[in-house]
């Protein structure tokens, strides 16, 4: 080989290595420091989930961008399933019932029989929850096979309990208690203090239900013994209120009052508010039924202070759920700055193509001069074409950067005026209520308003927490859409028993301003949609009617199927004041549209959106005809299956 043929071949070797130095590295399995990271933020994040949330959220999502990052699947798999647990614990049970599957996928990947049946476990309450009772059941006797045959006892006495659980919803006494007695057994052989405290608890709820009073306090208290002894103060909640109950039921309103103030005890020190609602309420009916009024006044003060220190928790939990979608963006902003590095170095690796295929070009043309050699001549040709066409490839691929980089401003720009919109509907529509709540609540409780005039404004109040309880299931129900699980289960819905289910829900408004409502709705008709949206669009359009109808009026429902083109028409007119044609306009327009009803009733100018937006996402639209002084006519379209 002659010095010039030396001289080529190194210089193209050099660029073919400077245009694609990914072939110089190797790559790397997960190290050891990735692996215990991931695994202390799962940990971490398991033991914060019963107290906070938001921060429960933010270590696995790290933990997930870690394991991602690293090929940890096992790590990811775990990450999967406390995330599962804390949307399941939190209500969103579609997206933990996916998000369990996933985990479930990655286990199967791995071989891992026994966090295979443990997500199926999880999967199968889930699908109980959701009254898939079939599935669940099936389900559970799979992940009972796998624990028997790999010895787990402990599993074994948890599952027993949980199938317990679900026959006793069937009411299958018999089977339930059999399972129960199976768990306990267990448990008490293998010195299983949890599932034995547990198979106790069962056991009490299964002699309540067969109301054996006497049988069921014993079950409750050898649970609460084992409650004591491993300081499980919510357990020790559950039983305490349970013997209340039992007590109650028996005319022991002394034995029910200290039971029930253990459990308000126990339950406070956590602090669990459900329970602690629970507690109280139990010790308010006992000093009623007892006689003492005064005792049910103050214990009436202490439930209303918890439901209030209640819902300042859950705002906080809803303020820090919307930090950890800040976090999440910032996560988004992260990944365009890697776009932007990317495409950096997109350019880099263009300049060096660039810079490597003029030096082949020289060397070519020092080939020819030197060798004149044809068959060289035709080799760097077809080099010269391959480089080219690398070129175009690295050109299509920036502009598609590019727009993938706007696309994604633009999903910003829209989240960050969403959140705008939600944090202002909670800090004003919310508050405002509960405000207004505590300072009537306080002249009554101080003595300085009539008798008649309290009345009033109670029944005020009472009018006004429907509204606020209406404007947070909106919220919830929004908040439920953003997420990215499956959307519900399509059902069949029969519209007369709906409507009349809502009639019922808004009679208080109904009967202070006299307004008739009309269903018109055939018993028989019925349409197959997803039944909480149907019912929060009907529920929004009914309380809007009422909002804008004088006193004496009416309002009518009324639908019916165009079989041909098989959608359905649901309306709902009123004989109110109507709208004018800008405001039909702007709620057209996907705008906000705020104004007070008939009898000075506030709104947050977010159902009519709210609506709007569910029936699109279903396929269907919504209809307004109004005239100012001549009522509203507003019309749900769409299909019906």
């Amino acid at each position: 080989m002659t010095s010039t043929s030396r001289l080529y071949l190194f210089v193209f070797l050099f660029a073919v290595f400077l245009a694609d130095p990914g072939h110089a590295a190797v790559d790397s399995l997960p190290g050891v420091p990735e692996i215990k990271k991931v695994d202390s933020l799962n940990a971490l994040a398991f033991n914060q989930k019963r107290s906070d949330v938001a921060k429960a959220l933010n270590n696995l999502f790290v933990a997930e961008n870690i394991a991602q990052s690293a090929n940890y699947q096992k790590g990811l798999a775990i990450t999967y399933l406390y995330e599962g647990g804390i949307y399941h614990q939190n209500g969103y049970d579609k997206r933990a019932l996916s998000t369990y599957y996933k985990a479930l996928q990655l286990f199967k990947s791995l071989r891992d029989t026994l966090n295979i049946a443990r997500a199926s476990q999880q999967i199968a309450s889930s699908l109980q929850a959701d009254g898939k009772i079939d599935e669940a059941l099936q389900l559970f006797n799979e992940t009972l096979a796998v624990y028997t045959s790999l010895g787990k006892k402990e599993e074994i006495a948890n599952v027993k309990n949980n199938m317990g659980a679900l026959d006793l919803d069937l009411k299958q006494l018999d089977k339930a208690g059999q399972l129960f007695r199976e768990a306990l057994s267990i448990s008490t052989a293998i010195h299983y203090l949890y599932g034995e405290k547990k198979a106790y608890y069962n056991l009490g709820l299964l002699e309540e239900r067969r109301q054996n009073y006497t049988g069921a306090e014993a079950f409750y208290r050898q649970s609460l013994a084992l409650d004591r002894q491993l300081k499980d103060k919510y357990g020790a909640a559950l039983n305490h209120i349970q013997l209340a109950s039992i007590q109650q039921k028996q005319r022991q309103h002394d034995n029910a009052i200290l039971a029930a103030k253990e459990a308000y005890t126990n339950a406070a020190s956590l602090p669990a508010f459900n329970l602690m609602k629970d507690a109280a309420t139990r010790i308010q009916d006992a000093y009623r039924e007892k006689g003492d009024m005064q005792m049910a006044m103050q214990w009436q003060d202490t439930l209303v202070s918890v439901m209030r220190q209640q819902f300042d928790n859950e705002k906080e939990y809803a303020l820090n759920f919307i930090d950890v979608i800040k976090n999440q963006d910032a996560k988004n902003t992260n990944a365009e700055k890697d776009l932007e590095k990317q495409k950096q170095v997109q350019k880099e690796q263009l300049l060096i193509i660039t810079v490597g295929t003029f030096i082949l070009i020289v060397v070519a043309v020092l080939a020819v001069l030197a060798l004149v050699n044809y068959q060289r001549q035709r080799f760097f040709g077809k080099e010269l074409k391959q480089k080219n066409e690398i070129i175009e490839k690295n050109s299509a691929s920036l502009d598609q950067l590019n727009k993938e980089i706007s696309h994604q401003n633009i999903l910003l720009e829209e989240d960050n005026k969403t959140k705008n919109k939600l944090l202002s509907i909670i800090s004003h529509d919310l508050r405002t209520p509960l405000v207004n709540t505590k300072g009537v609540l306080n002249l009554v409780n101080q003595g300085m308003v009539p008798p008649e005039e309290a009345d009033r404004l109670l029944q005020l109040l009472e009018t006004q927490y429907l509204g606020t309880t209406s404007l947070l299931d909106n919220l919830l129900f929004w908040i439920k859409g953003q997420m990215d699980g499956k959307p519900d289960d399509k059902v069949k819905v029969g519209l007369q028993h709906l409507v009349k289910s809502l009639e019922e829900e808004h009679r208080m408004p109904l009967t202070k301003k006299k307004i008739i409502l009309r269903n018109q709705i055939n018993r028989d008709l019925s349409v197959v949609t997803e039944k909480e949206m149907i019912r929060i669009v009907c529920r929004n359009l009914i309380s809007n009617a009422i909002k804008f109808t004088n006193d004496g009026g009416f309002i009518e429902v009324s639908a019916h199927i165009d079989e041909p083109k098989q959608l359905l028409y649901l309306s709902v007119k009123d004989s109110g004041i109507g709208m004018s044609r800008e405001a039909i306009e702007k709620v057209n327009a996907k705008q906000y549209y705020n104004t007070t009803g008939t009898s000075f009733e506030k709104g947050s100018g977010f159902g009519l959106m709210l609506c709007r937006d569910l029936i699109t996402k279903a396929g269907g639209e919504l209809e307004i005809e109004s005239e100012p002084g001549k009522g509203s006519t507003i019309t749900i379209i769409m299909p019906v299956a």
